[in-house]
């Protein structure tokens, strides 16, 4: 008997074209991406359940994108709009990118991607409306009756209503750390290792044009993982601005083995743990190891995770400095409001070890060795 939950990208494509009565996806690039993907998460130990659920969660970035495309048809004169010298945040997984994206957003001076924006870009939202947009409010309806009967509680969390990660346009284009974390696929992987970024980056800059048409600010964007790519973001703006977050590489690595484990939870029921040690670990060392090179000869804002923790505000101060802009009292006092406040608090840090995954410490440290000489970087976790 066949599978109805056998993913086939025909029919999610069919899919998102009947629900959106649309058929153009725009430029080509994406296609391949997708069949690897569907691939991936059509293999035996990939549960019934969750191939449906992601099934659907493909076919609502497929009918984002076409609806991208179509606004785009109809503005015509969005194409040829800047997207000037953005604020990218990046860096490891798991250094503070969101906390910094978060923070930065309490300024209006800023634009950041929202998280419902990011799923739902076109028709974009009056400047009034962003946070208060139907889309937005029963996504956010959604998620606070489902964020407390999630067992075990999710390691990252975004609101509806929050800044969120460059990923999810990157996920339209089938390119993206994202779809490597639901399951185990060695081709995929491989795939997304080598693959061209040009098309998804130029994808990303087509929806923040959508966006910033109603809604004005300088962009801040964040991905811990636009640092594996830097080079094709150096390509689609080159004039962006960088934050750089760090964090000692075993504590991150830690802490981002253990979300990648709850990725597989909810996907193959338990994680494969000697997948993700072998494949993480190498990843996550390029991810230090790309920017060092691509960035030497930039002018870069480092955030160091500790720093942080002992005063966020100083730390700031110190990137509006750097970017030469002001931060006046009632942005200042939004942001220490909402750090005393954190309504990321829902689930915080994780109890589990490079050990728990296979691994010894310095075995990490010795990975990331010139990164950690690089920046002065002294281990914490003993």
């Amino acid at each position: 008997m066949t599978d109805p939950t056998h993913l086939i990208a025909d029919d999610l494509i069919d899919a998102a074209c009947s629900a959106t009565t649309l058929n153009d996806f725009g430029a080509d690039g994406w296609q391949t991406g997708l069949g690897l993907v569907c691939e991936g998460l059509n293999a035996n130990r990939v549960r019934s359940s969750a191939r449906g659920r992601l099934g659907t969660e493909i076919t609502s970035h497929l009918e984002n994108r076409l609806r991208v495309v179509d606004w785009h048809r109809q503005h015509p004169e969005l194409a040829s709009e800047p997207v000037s010298s953005p604020v990218i945040i990046l860096g490891l997984p798991r250094t503070g990118t969101t906390a910094v994206s978060y923070v930065l957003d309490q300024d209006p001076q800023f634009r950041s991607l929202l998280n419902w924006e990011a799923v739902y870009s076109a028709p974009p939202a009056a400047a009034s409306d962003r946070r208060s947009d139907q889309r937005c409010v029963e996504l956010l309806e959604f998620q606070r009756a489902v964020v407390d009967h999630i067992d075990p509680p999710p390691p990252h969390w975004e609101w509806a209503d929050g800044p969120t990660e460059c990923t999810f346009l990157l996920a339209q284009d089938f390119k993206t750390v994202m779809w490597d974390s639901r399951a185990p696929s060695p081709a995929y992987h491989e795939y997304l290792n080598e693959c061209d970024m040009e098309s998804a980056y130029a994808y990303h800059r087509s929806v923040l044009q959508v966006l910033q048409s109603n809604t004005s600010g300088r962009w801040c964007l964040k991905m811990p993982a636009h640092a594996l790519f830097i080079d094709d973001v150096l390509r689609a703006y080159p004039d962006a601005r960088f934050i750089w977050t760090h964090r000692d590489p075993v504590a991150a690595t830690a802490s981002f083995l253990n979300l990648t484990a709850f990725a597989h939870g909810l996907t193959i029921g338990a994680p494969d743990i000697e997948w993700i040690t072998s494949t993480c670990l190498p990843r996550l060392a390029q991810q230090v190891e790309r920017p060092m090179r691509a960035l030497a000869g930039h002018d870069v804002c480092h955030v160091f995770y500790d720093d942080w923790l002992a005063d966020p505000m100083a730390a700031i101060t110190t990137i509006y400095e750097w970017l030469e802009m002001d931060l006046v009292g009632s942005a200042r006092d939004a942001m220490v409001g909402w750090l005393g406040d954190d309504p990321l608090a829902v689930s915080r840090g994780s109890k589990s070890t490079v050990e728990d995954f296979g691994l010894q410490r310095d075995q990490v440290y010795e990975r990331f060795g010139d990164y950690m000489n690089r920046f002065d970087l002294e281990p914490r976790v003993r």
